[in-house]
């Protein structure tokens, strides 16, 4: 059994022992805390740094995305002005060229006028007269027709329809314009206050896209003439001859006759959807695909006629 000193200086260790471990344990937590503060700032910069060079690297990938976009911006503008200013260019070139035609048009339209002036001065006012005049003034016109617009083409067919060039009577002779091509031709405006237009003669000519809505026609002569898509509703036809001329896409909707010929014309694709029809002679005429449908024909003779696809409706009277 121990005795009461061994036991107080084994406690005594034991205390000493304790003081000494908790010496330590203090001087661990100073040197672990000592540690940490430096540990924790530096971590803290690092995510900081991390944090700046992320926030550095998406502006500089905005700024850049940025530029790109505004370098895009720009020549999608530039492309846009260079367009705009292209296609003024072009329409400004565009109107002068319209300019020059039509400066040049009036030109040679004002030439043809003096020329065809002087040559009705020279001859009394019958070109036809001499077939020197009469072959100088075919060949100028056929020329004119090719060079001007439809306007003013109008206008020449007025000018020698009223200078009685392209009247045939037993006292005065048509000028011959035969082969002459004319397309959108309004004869509207040859006739007179638009309405009447008497004892014009115009052979042998093609013309395309032709109107006569609404005229009233005698004494014409259109024979052996073509019409490609014409128009003559409206119309009122006496004492006509279209002998041998060629009908194609043509409407005579509403369109009175009286005394006209068409001997030996060739219809296709044809409308006499008309008011009367009388006193017309279609001898030795072809017909295809013409509709008569609610005319009414009185003494219209088809001897000798081919007839196909032909229709005939409501009242016919021979």
């Amino acid at each position: 059994m121990a005795s009461p000193e061994q036991i107080i200086r084994t406690d005594g260790s034991v205390i000493g022992t304790r003081d000494q471990k908790s010496v330590k344990f203090r001087g661990g937590l100073k040197f672990i805390s000592s540690l940490l503060l430096p540990l924790a700032l530096g971590v803290f910069t690092i995510v900081i740094t991390f944090q700046q060079q992320s926030a550095a690297k998406q502006q500089r990938d905005d700024d850049r995305n940025a530029a790109e976009q505004q370098r895009i911006n720009d020549r999608n503008t530039s492309q846009q002005q260079r367009d705009q200013e292209k296609q003024e260019a072009g329409l400004l070139r565009k109107q002068e060229e319209n300019l020059d035609k039509q400066r040049y048009e009036n030109g040679r339209f004002d030439a043809y006028i003096k020329e065809m002036g002087k040559l009705l001065k020279e001859n009394n006012g019958s070109i036809i007269s001499s077939q020197v005049a009469a072959t100088l003034a075919r060949v100028e016109t056929l020329n004119i027709f090719r060079q001007l617009d439809a306007q003013r083409n109008v206008q020449i067919i007025r000018f020698l329809f009223e200078a009685k060039q392209l009247i045939d009577t037993p006292k005065d002779r048509s000028l011959d314009l035969s082969t002459a091509q004319l397309l959108d031709i309004d004869f509207r405006d040859t006739a007179v206050d638009g309405k009447q237009l008497d004892q014009l003669s115009l052979t042998g000519i093609f013309l395309s896209n032709a109107t006569f809505i609404g005229i009233k026609m005698s004494n014409i002569s259109f024979s052996r003439t073509k019409f490609d898509t014409a128009n003559f509703s409206l119309a009122k036809i006496n004492d006509a001859n279209f002998s041998s001329a060629e009908f194609y896409n043509t409407s005579f909707a509403s369109t009175s006759f009286s005394n006209t010929t068409f001997a030996k014309a060739t219809f296709n694709n044809v409308n006499f959807l008309s008011k009367n029809i009388h006193g017309v002679n279609f001898k030795n005429s072809t017909l295809a695909h013409v509709d008569f449908s609610f005319s009414v024909l009185y003494n219209a003779d088809f001897s000798s006629a081919s007839l196909s696809n032909v229709s005939f409706f409501i009242f016919c009277a021979l």
